[in-house]
């Protein structure tokens, strides 16, 4: 689970903060320097901080639910302890190494023109709208992939065991004939 919440929050940095783009940029790639201005611009540092709060809050509920189910009669300290387990995974994670490892990844994608245009964009007004609005939207998507993630993931195990108690059926009935 933590695996497809780190994948998802990769996506959704990069959805957060960027238009996204086809293929490679042509011209000339940007400077270090200008695809942290554009960072900065987009309010990518407190982005990632957000993502790694909803992270760590998708990983403390899909803890508790899993213990839960183990330990149907789990004693609140041991649920506080789980929940601190899964919160602390997420400590390890740094803003600046982010946004460390998005430079080259811009300077792939985008020329200098095209992070020119993007931080016109989100200087005017709709811009600004999207960043305003993009923290909530994260937030939700956040809950709703987290839920999606857990119902699906329980209908595959579900799955699963059918598929292996048909298989242990088959060999039982596969000795006895």
């Amino acid at each position: 689970m933590l695996r497809k919440l780190a994948i998802a929050f990769v996506l959704l940095v990069f959805a957060s903060i960027a238009v996204a783009q086809n293929g490679s940029a042509s011209g000339e790639a940007p400077s270090k320097e200008g695809v942290i201005k554009f960072l900065e611009v987009t309010q990518a540092r407190s982005r990632i901080l957000q993502m790694f709060d909803g992270m760590a809050r998708q990983a403390r509920l899909g803890a508790d639910q899993a213990f839960r189910e183990k330990v149907p009669d789990a004693t609140p300290e041991q649920i506080a302890r789980v929940e601190q387990i899964a919160e602390s995974l997420f400590k390890e994670f740094s803003p600046d190494e982010m946004i460390d490892a998005l430079v080259p990844i811009y300077q792939k994608h985008f020329s200098k023109a095209d992070l020119d245009a993007m931080l016109v964009f989100y200087a005017s007004p709709a811009g600004q709208k999207v960043l305003k609005e993009m923290p909530a939207i994260l937030a939700e998507s956040m809950e709703v992939g987290g839920e999606m993630g857990r119902r699906k993931t329980a209908a595959i195990n579900q799955k699963i065991e059918q598929q292996i108690a048909e298989m242990i059926r088959e060999e039982q009935n596969r000795r006895e004939k």
